[in-house]
């Protein structure tokens, strides 16, 4: 009878944990509870370092339990100054726990009457002398594997990203070449949903939803749609994706490592209700709505859409559950939602319409003397994102030849992008990116995360992390080539303009020796804006 009532237990408290959100902040402290450091020492140029990785066994910690599956709604953080500190490809990723680089992003949670969203918050506790110091963060963090830019030989994602394509996780069914539709950026709104996780790894333990599995984004910028009439309309767009693919730890691949987690998307629906931003041009409107499908899409059943004009909201279900469709299914589709009246927008709102044209690329330094530079950019404008490496790529390479390995430090550019921008919004123009090293060439190599404090687990990281052949010889850590950002709107914007962009702040901090140096102008990006209405 006892251990029945106790499954009973086990079965409502996981039911709990996965359907109603925290009652109160929690403390980064809790993240560090029942583990204890795991020191060791290794030696280079007769010089004895010690180091601590006690703080990655394991990387991650579940907040809750690994049941709960955690709903956050929020603005997308970022410096509103000049758009940096904002969505963007991490370009410095543990490698045994990871296969690609995540696409990282912070979000500032809405409030509401429950505090369902502000509870997720931490307190960081900062250990001091005199006393420590309790900080509220503001945000929480977002990380989904980009499932790009890998070129390492013993890396899965290796064959598939030399030719372009995705190799899974937030980016699948890129093809070369492919906007990127699916990532968030300045100025949006998103529901997000996955692994409620403490990030340990970084003292004091912060909150992250790592990885998501269903993030649906409302974007800042509107889209122009041509309707049956051959109207035109303004629409807000509603881009979606689920996947179980979430991270080299978190997956539903056939082949993954026996420590690999399962994802189960049959465990829930995954449903949101979006505000729309642009107001209903009179009370003879209503709301349409057209629904896209993209690359990689193999889900099996329909989606539910609900419009309200009295309230001008969208609630969307995506039946998972309901349906009983497939763990390995992905959902990839966009909505757009527009009032059928006009142009979809009130008649005294202007929207100004600009095309943007990448131009050149060119780099003051390569990070690289004697060998070829192994160059990963992404860049950003308005909606949608791109993976440079994709239009430079020669015999089916694009990490192995092309701007993935050069020694040329200029590059003409050929993209164009047509963004729409309501008078008072700003678009922002955005690359980062990263010169691969020593670490990228261990992406992949996966460690249990629950691996002990031996003398085996030691001798994996000296043998890797700390290996003179494998890493010092390599470079170390990747190259940061920092952020190369601008926000542009009507009021800074004239008819034709000629923009050179580059990083303005930031240090490259690396082990290796004079691999430590501001990131101020290394890197400059050209490009025109032309306002054509």
């Amino acid at each position: 009878m006892k251990k029945i009532l106790g499954a009973l237990l086990v079965v409502l408290y996981q039911f709990s944990a996965a359907q109603y959100p925290l009652k109160s902040h929690p403390y980064s402290t809790q993240g560090e509870e029942g583990f204890s450091p795991c020191k060791d020492t290794f030696t280079m140029f007769k010089r004895k370092a010690a180091y601590d990785i006690g703080v990655i066994l394991p990387s991650w910690l579940p907040v809750v339990d690994k049941n709960y599956v955690a709903i956050v709604e929020g603005k997308v953080a970022y410096n509103g100054l000049d758009g940096t500190d904002g969505p963007h490809v991490s370009e410095e990723d543990l490698p045994f726990y990871h296969y690609s680089h995540d696409m990282d992003f912070d979000v500032i949670p809405d409030k509401t009457p429950d505090n369902r969203y502000t509870n997720y918050l931490p307190f960081l506790i900062y250990p001091k002398p005199s006393g420590n110091d309790t900080i509220l963060r503001n945000a929480i963090g977002i990380e989904w594997e980009c499932g790009l830019a890998m070129g390492n030989k013993k890396n899965p994602l290796s064959a598939d990203n030399q030719e372009g394509r995705s190799g899974g996780f937030f980016s699948a069914g890129h093809e070369l070449g492919d906007l990127i539709w699916n990532w968030p950026v300045t100025g949006d709104w998103v529901h997000v949903e996955g692994q409620l996780v403490w990030d340990r790894g970084h003292p004091p333990a912060q909150v992250e939803v790592h990885p998501p599995r269903f993030v649906a984004i409302k974007r800042g910028l509107p889209e122009r749609l041509i309707i049956g009439d051959s109207s035109v309309k303004f629409a807000t767009r509603i881009d979606m994706f689920a996947s179980g693919d979430g991270s080299a730890l978190m997956n539903n691949r056939y082949n993954s490592p026996k420590f690999v987690r399962r994802v189960n998307m049959t465990s829930k629906d995954y449903e949101f209700t979006v505000k729309l931003d642009i107001p209903r041009p009179s009370p003879n409107a209503h709301l349409r709505y057209q629904l896209t499908t993209h690359k990689g899409d193999n889900f099996s059943v329909y989606e539910l859409i609900e419009l309200n004009e009295d309230s001008g909201t969208v609630h969307i279900t995506i039946p998972w559950k309901t349906k009983n469709a497939n763990d390995l299914e992905i959902y990839a589709r966009s909505v757009l939602v527009y009032w059928d009246e006009g142009k979809g927008v009130a008649a005294d709102l202007p929207v100004d319409i600009y095309k943007i044209k990448l131009t050149n690329l060119k780099f003051k330094y390569l990070d690289e003397i004697l060998t070829k530079a192994e160059i990963r950019m992404f860049v950003n404008v308005g909606n949608d994102w791109i993976f440079l490496n994709d239009f430079f790529g020669k015999k089916g390479q694009i990490l192995n030849r092309g701007l993935g390995r050069t020694y040329k430090h200029k590059w003409t550019l050929n993209n164009e992008f047509t963004v729409y921008v309501p008078r008072g919004k700003s678009f922002r123009v955005y690359m980062n990116g990263w010169e691969v090293d020593g670490i990228d060439g261990l992406m992949g190599n996966l460690l249990d995360p629950a691996s002990p404090c031996n003398h085996k687990t030691k001798r994996f990281f000296k043998n890797n992390i700390f290996s003179f052949w494998h890493m010092w010889l390599q470079g170390c850590l990747d190259d940061n080539y920092g952020e190369t950002s601008k926000l542009h709107n009507y009021n800074n914007l004239g008819k034709i303009d000629h923009i050179v962009s580059s990083p303005q702040s930031g240090v490259n901090d690396d082990p290796c020796p004079g691999s430590k140096y501001p990131l101020k102008d290394r890197v400059f990006l050209y490009y025109t804006i032309e306002k054509v209405n």
